[in-house]
């Protein structure tokens, strides 16, 4: 069992967004648990007091609003990949990265604020994020809230001194567009080695309406996980980390070879 000093469990945003600014004990936020809480009974985290439980601050909803379907962070991944809205986008790229986070029980646990926070180096789901062009909110402990793109946040970059921040919920474009999804693992169900993920569009702009590069008569944008320290959007040189899956060569190899099965599979989509 993990050796904690302090459980908080706050009802509104605001105390929750107080004790983590509180600097007398060393606090960490805790969502679905799946990752923390083995951490901390494991004792590969031995730098925490305590946590701050979010499950009573109303954070799990998804709500169609406008063209945009508002997914809050306490959504447990598989709420979030089987409502209907978000299971049909880009021809279901959602359910279909999903099932490679983990097993059923794990799903119904992990949540897509935990998901976003982690950005974990071969997440599949979090790569469909990136290529679907979602958008993170955040709230600090000022009250201040803020939006931005998947691919432009990073949690754990420092916040300014005293003012934690914490995931409020994630907005998905409901744009029509197709997807594709290709990996390579060592066996089927495996975490991937490398896997590009691509939403794509047949009017030149990307399914958000952001401008994407032309790929024959549709336009795609293309995320890759497994070739850095976070999934990312293709473009640009990749910095792959070898390990015993694959070496940092093999990685940046294989990283075209999915990312141009993936575009085929997307534009196979639009026929």
């Amino acid at each position: 069992m993990a050796i904690l000093a302090e459980y908080h469990r706050p009802e509104t945003l605001a105390a929750a967004l107080d004790l983590l600014a509180d600097r007398t004990a060393r606090r960490l936020p805790l969502a679905g648990g799946t990752n923390l809480v083995g951490a901390l009974e494991t004792r590969q985290r031995r730098d925490v007091d305590g946590v701050v439980d979010l499950a009573a601050l109303n954070l799990s909803y998804l709500q169609q609003a406008g063209a945009s379907l508002r997914v809050g962070a306490m959504t447990t991944l598989a709420d979030l990949v089987e409502h209907p809205l978000s299971a049909t986008l880009a021809g279901g790229i959602l359910p279909r990265t999903a099932r490679f986070e983990g097993p059923r029980n794990l799903r119904n646990a992990a949540t897509a604020g935990g998901l976003v926070a982690l950005a974990e180096p071969d997440s599949e789901l979090f790569a469909a994020l990136l290529a679907l062009n979602t958008a993170v909110v955040t709230v600090d402990s000022d009250g201040v809230e803020s939006c931005r793109q998947l691919e432009d946040f990073n949690l754990s970059l420092p916040a300014p001194a005293g003012r934690p921040a914490l995931i409020t919920e994630i907005r998905l474009p409901l744009d029509p567009a197709a997807g594709g999804h290709a990996r390579i693992a060592r066996t089927p169900m495996d975490r991937c080695i490398v896997a590009a993920v691509v939403v794509a569009t047949v009017n030149g702009r990307s399914a958000q309406g952001a401008p994407a590069a032309a790929e024959g008569d549709y336009a795609a944008r293309t995320a890759l996980c497994g070739v850095g320290p976070r999934p990312r959007l293709a473009g640009g040189p990749l910095a792959p980390i070898g390990d015993y899956k694959g070496s940092a060569a093999y990685r940046s190899t294989m990283a075209e070879v999915v990312a141009r099965r993936a575009r085929a599979a997307a534009a196979g989509g639009h026929r």
